[in-house]
């Protein structure tokens, strides 16, 4: 049985819009999941369903996305779901993505799995988030078929290692939050590396010029989570034992 947990903070049309195209690559899956939820983090903009296939949960108070997406686990757990997946509101699926990024687990001793991310938009800034695999999951040499860490917008578990690792409450925003769980996790159980589980995720740059802004305030966001990460995994950054690929996993193949 299969879940996907969705969190979700709405404050602009931007949002909804990019929800419901969301959902609209969710129906249109080859493998259809079993459970979809959608947690509203406490958004200030209330959003009304479009569709009627995925429970909505509201959150009264707004805790950031790694408490909404431990009470989407809980949820998905309590109804017997062992594969609980991850994608991000702004988000399209690739048709086949809950087919290969579940089989993928079924078929595989790994505890998680993450798959191949794309830039939605078509701006420069795009194409840079490609090169430089900013959502991308950091391979471990040499074979590249197991992961360091991968980004919760593309990525599924399974239930039993979740509900030994979830998330660390203590993020308050999407940055960080995902490595350090991925971090923990590998003390026990390795991340799988699935290509064929592929998505698109949208940056919302209007063009190059523009969005430069928004671009500067996403890496200084992902800066500000570092304490936080280094002050659990004090060592963790390298391991002599393992060689750390520092690239990204577009570079092979840059277009979907």
């Amino acid at each position: 049985m299969t879940a996907l947990i969705i969190p979700c903070y709405i404050k602009a049309q931007w949002d909804i819009d990019c929800l419901n195209r969301l959902l609209d690559s969710v129906q249109n899956q080859t493998q259809p999941f079993d459970k979809v939820y959608v947690i509203d983090d406490a958004s200030p903009l209330k959003y009304i369903p479009s569709h009627d296939f995925f429970e909505h949960i509201t959150l009264n108070e707004n805790g950031g996305p790694a408490r909404a997406r431990n009470i989407g686990i809980e949820k998905a757990i309590s109804t017997g779901a062992q594969y609980l997946l991850f994608t991000d509101h702004d988000c399209i699926l690739d048709k086949e993505w809950s087919k290969q990024i579940t089989s993928f687990l079924i078929q595989t001793e790994f505890g998680a799995v993450g798959g191949m991310t794309y830039s939605w938009g078509k701006t420069l800034l795009d194409y840079y988030h490609n090169i430089n695999g900013t959502l991308a999951g950091k391979w471990l040499l040499p074979e590249k078929k197991e992961l360091w860490y991968m980004p919760s917008l593309n990525f599924a578990i399974k239930s039993f290692v979740v509900e030994q690792f979830g998330f660390d409450e203590r993020f308050p925003t999407a940055a960080g939050e995902d490595v350090d769980l991925c971090l923990r996790m590998r003390s026990k159980y390795k991340i799988g590396f699935c290509p064929e589980a592929k998505l698109w995720h949208d940056y919302g740059y209007k063009n190059s010029i523009s969005g430069f802004n928004k671009f500067m305030k996403l890496f200084k966001k992902y800066k500000s989570s570092s304490a936080t990460v280094y002050e659990g995994h004090t060592v963790l950054m390298w391991d002599a034992s393992e060689s750390i690929y520092k690239g990204n996993m577009h570079e092979s193949n840059l277009q979907p």
